[in-house]
């Protein structure tokens, strides 16, 4: 009888049956398990070797980011996760990190060996911030702070993670569930489905959602991917919202396969879900600014053109570097 209560009790919470993700206390993948435990870890980083990045590498110059009258948008690719998109009344940025390092401590862990591709300082006015997860280097509470301060934009985050950013002080911040979305003027965004997994430390793990997003304008769309392994969503995600005109896929953060598989998808895997999208275009990101696993610098660039083959539309921008549609 209390199991049955406290089933009936979370239910209401909810509002109705509880996502089929969920399980009254942790965020899960349906398909697939890929939580890692410790010693998996431990495997990993005793076991393999890290290819050497350098400290640092100088980006081009590039002209600011401007949408011109009678061009539908303008996609600039700022670094990692983070990209510009510019569309007629909006502009949105992704994931973004401004920070110098992907890491709750500010002496240790990943640091950036480029500067982002367009500095805070030159941004245009943010209507929209896109979080896909809570990790580190896609929620950088410094730079979502800053951007709050100076533009007070929509944050659209995950299930669970408004609680944390309202507690951090930011003001205007709504939490979708897959499949739903908000409106924000003329423009749809709706949050979907990633294979990946959720943390701030080891004590919090799957607690917050995770995922991935389709923006639909009048006459435009684009899809950005966040952080996610290979899997059936992104066929999904076209049969029930139909393709985009732009998609955003990580190249990044895949050595070594046998932990990262379920984590981050590698070039080859970003290239069948280019396909499975049916995306007019897409644009790779997640690589050559904060090593985060195994692979060199230059590998995730080097991969995703052998992996291309005949494929045409599948376009790599350099940090900074904008496209214009």
């Amino acid at each position: 009888m209390k199991v049955f209560l406290l089933i009936l009790c979370m239910n209401f919470a909810w509002g109705k049956a509880m996502p089929d993700h969920f399980d009254g206390k942790r965020f899960f993948n349906p398909r697939h398990n890929n939580e890692k435990s410790f010693f998996d870890l431990l495997k990993w980083k005793f076991t393999s070797k890290a290819t050497e990045w350098p400290v640092s590498v100088k980006n081009k110059d590039y002209s600011a980011p401007v949408l011109p009258e009678g061009k539908k948008a303008n996609f600039t690719f700022i670094n990692h996760a983070t990209f510009l998109v510019q569309i007629q009344g909006l502009t949105f940025i992704t994931d973004p990190v401004y920070s110098k390092r992907v890491s709750p401590f500010t002496f240790a862990g990943p640091a950036r060996v480029r500067e982002p591709g367009v500095a805070f300082d030159d941004l245009p006015a943010i209507d929209v911030v896109l979080i896909s997860h809570n990790h580190y280097d896609h929620l950088d509470l410094e730079t979502l702070k800053n951007l709050d301060a100076k533009f007070h934009p929509l944050f659209i985050v995950p299930l669970k993670v408004r609680e944390f950013l309202l507690k951090e002080g930011l003001q205007n911040v709504v939490e979708l569930d897959w499949w739903k979305e908000q409106k924000v003027k003329d423009t749809t965004v709706i949050f979907t489905p990633s294979l990946h997994w959720s943390s701030r430390s080891p004590w919090d793990k799957f607690e917050t959602l995770w995922g991935s997003f389709m923006v639909k304008a009048p006459d435009f769309s684009f899809y950005f991917a966040g952080d996610t392994g290979y899997d059936d969503h992104f066929r999904d995600i076209k049969m029930r919202l139909g393709s985009p005109d732009v998609a955003l896929l990580p190249i990044g953060a895949y050595e070594p396969r046998w932990f990262m598989k379920l984590h981050h998808m590698n070039p080859a895997e970003s290239v069948q879900a280019h396909k499975d999208l049916g995306a007019g275009i897409s644009f790779p990101m997640h690589f050559g600014t904060f090593q985060l696993t195994d692979e060199g610098i230059d590998e995730p660039v080097t991969d995703l053109r052998k992996a291309l083959g005949d494929v045409k539309n599948f376009d790599i921008l350099d940090q900074g570097e904008g496209r214009l549609f």
